[in-house]
């Protein structure tokens, strides 16, 4: 999967009163109403990448997820799972390779080195086809997927975070005044800015220590299990921080078996961008407010260089809501909420389908991004009881790159950047604000940066799930999924922004069964939560769109197509997407912004 290009704008001396004229007046945007069709794009069944390894789940009962096992009995039975995986790698020619045991009845089984596609394929077959062995699928990498009355909060950084204010405006209105895609979470406050009682686990790059998360991420576990993308000297540790993720040159020359198919890229600081969403110290008078004000957020490390692999991210799901993993100590605090923004564009496998499955039974929900390719939706977004969040820009219409398709739970804001498409420079709306570093490999300095992508669409959703648990903890993941589908807004319709199809997959309206049940509504979701029995759907009115702005846009003919400003200039191919930046824009926001830089990230 290949995520579109992520322009994030630093912002120093984060203690300045910013005003951003230039990126809240362009933030309004609109969709089309005409003939609703049901058109979704097709994702591959089979992986086209190198394999680290095949997970592999054997015959038979598995009985971890009915009682809790000592750790004897876990020990004993991760042995008897290894020897017969043993048994089934000789029957089916593998004698040799390695056994390592996840959960239960599921081991990870690996040769000496990553297997091409090809060889993945083969000895899928030949395991699959083995007397005891269930389902093979295999371990590949994942890429990031880089959304009463009212409450306010001093957090000075809040009157720029216009995703977390109340819904509001018209086609009448100024673009910078209309946020008809947003969750309400300003208004939702009233009734509840979180308990604390509830927690969230963030699966993702791990985290950078910041100013904001000094009193609400607690330490999880790092699950990168490979020590060359680990780059923290050790596989699996107690210590979930982010050493960094870059790719350099050197590392694709010298070691081209480990690197040869990574983009060069600095370091993404994916996960202290999302922790910030989540768990920013909120109503302090400095810095920026979170999604939800209180409550712990766990931070899991899956991802290293080169993205994660699906044995990590099974076994950090499990982990994080309180599941045994084998070799690991068991989770003393698990989360009821797991936010997970990586994905890959391959069909759901069992492996990821079963962690999905297995959690929900303990009362835990699985929230993830939809993927960034303006096509089928990702996994594990894909895979049944899964809230698959889709990006809308903040008028309500899909964002230019979001995935789409009948998978998709509902869909909230992401940030839509001007610099995408031709139509970006009258409809994007600038991006989110969270926390970043500006490190461009190790760690380095604590700062905020602005982001887009359904990867920071994800932790919204993840927020509102949380504040409903701390409404209700009595809530199953099946009561919340159903709560967040039944208490979303319709989506907005237009009389001239096309309706989302395959001709038609970047900024578009969302018909039925693309975008989900809706538009997030905060609000609405906590009364779900308060009384789920009794709850009855909200009477809406739908907006439809239809302003100077929109027009001016389709008369330039498609947004696909490169915009006057844009054409001609590079870009830069960095982690699985190019990202684009152009001159005009840097120079005018420089102007806007005298502490403002243009870095080149993904997604």
């Amino acid at each position: 999967m290949n995520p579109l290009s992520s322009l994030r704008r630093v912002l120093a001396a984060p203690s300045r009163n910013l005003s951003w004229p230039l990126l809240a007046g362009l933030a309004a945007l609109p969709l089309s109403a005409g003939a609703l069709q049901r058109e979704a794009p097709v994702h591959p069944a089979d992986d086209t990448r190198p394999a680290h390894g095949l997970i592999v789940r054997l015959s038979g009962d598995d009985a971890r997820i009915q009682s809790a096992p000592s750790a004897r009995a876990a020990a004993e039975t991760a042995l008897a799972a290894r020897q017969e995986a043993a048994t089934a790698l000789g029957r089916a020619g593998l004698a040799g390779w390695n056994a390592r045991a996840m959960s239960g009845r599921t081991l990870l089984v690996s040769p000496a080195q990553v297997l091409t596609p090809e060889a993945a394929r083969e000895a899928s077959q030949r395991l699959a086809a083995t007397p005891g062995v269930a389902w093979v699928a295999p371990n590949v990498r994942e890429r990031r997927q880089q959304a009463g009355a009212p409450l306010t909060t001093n957090d000075p950084y809040f009157s720029q975070q216009w995703w977390l204010q109340a819904v509001a405006g018209s086609d009448s209105d100024a673009l910078a005044e209309r946020r008809r895609g947003v969750p309400g979470l300003q208004t939702a406050w009233a009734a509840g800015t979180g308990s604390g009682g509830v927690r969230i686990a963030v699966l993702d790059s791990g985290y950078t220590d910041h100013p904001e998360l000094r009193t609400r991420v607690r330490p999880g576990y790092d699950f990168v299990s490979e020590v060359e993308y680990a780059n923290d000297g050790n596989g699996r540790d107690a210590d979930p921080h982010d050493p960094g993720d870059w790719v350099s040159d050197a590392d694709r020359r010298n070691h081209p078996a480990l690197f040869g198919d990574c983009a060069v890229t600095p370091s993404s600081w994916h996960g202290t961008a999302i922790l910030g969403q989540l768990a920013a110290q909120t109503g302090n008078a400095s810095g920026m407010a979170a999604a939800r004000w209180s409550g712990d957020v766990l931070a899991v490390r899956v991802a290293g260089k080169c993205g994660a692999t699906v044995a990590d991210i099974v076994d950090g799901i499990r982990w994080a809501a309180g599941l045994p993993v084998d070799g690991v100590p068991d989770n003393p605090t698990p989360a009821r909420v797991i936010s997970l923004s990586f994905g890959g564009d391959a069909a759901c496998s069992p492996a990821y389908q079963e962690a999905i499955d297995d959690v929900a039974r303990v009362g835990a929900v699985v929230v993830a991004s939809a993927g960034n390719d303006s096509g089928a939706v990702s996994r594990p977004a894909n895979c049944r009881g899964v809230v698959a969040v889709a990006a809308l820009n903040r008028d309500g219409f899909k964002a230019y790159y979001s995935n789409f398709g009948p998978e998709v739970t509902v869909s909230t804001v992401g940030g839509d950047y001007q610099e995408e498409g031709r139509w970006g420079p009258m409809l994007g709306d600038g991006g989110l604000l969270s926390l970043y570093n500006d490190g461009a490999q190790g760690p380095g300095v604590a700062q905020y940066a602005l982001f887009a992508g359904t990867s920071f669409a994800a932790p919204i959703v993840s927020a509102t799930a949380a504040l409903m648990l701390d409404a209700n903890p009595q809530l199953s993941a099946e009561q919340l999924i159903d709560g967040l589908r039944r208490s979303a807004r319709p989506h907005v319709g237009s009389t001239v922004l096309p309706v989302c199809s395959a001709d038609t997959p970047t900024r578009c309206i969302c018909a039925e069964g693309q975008c989900g049940d809706g538009i997030l509504d905060a609000t609405e979701a906590l009364r779900y939560a308060a009384n789920p029995t009794a709850y009855a759907v909200q009477a809406w009115n739908v907006p439809v769109l239809d302003n100077a702005e929109l027009r001016s846009a389709i008369a330039l003919g498609s947004d696909t197509e490169p915009s006057e400003q844009s054409a001609g200039l590079a870009s830069t191919d960095a982690g699985g997407g190019g990202a684009m930046s152009l001159a005009w824009l840097a120079a005018l926001l420089a102007a806007v912004l005298a502490a403002a830089r243009v870095v080149r990230r993904p997604r």
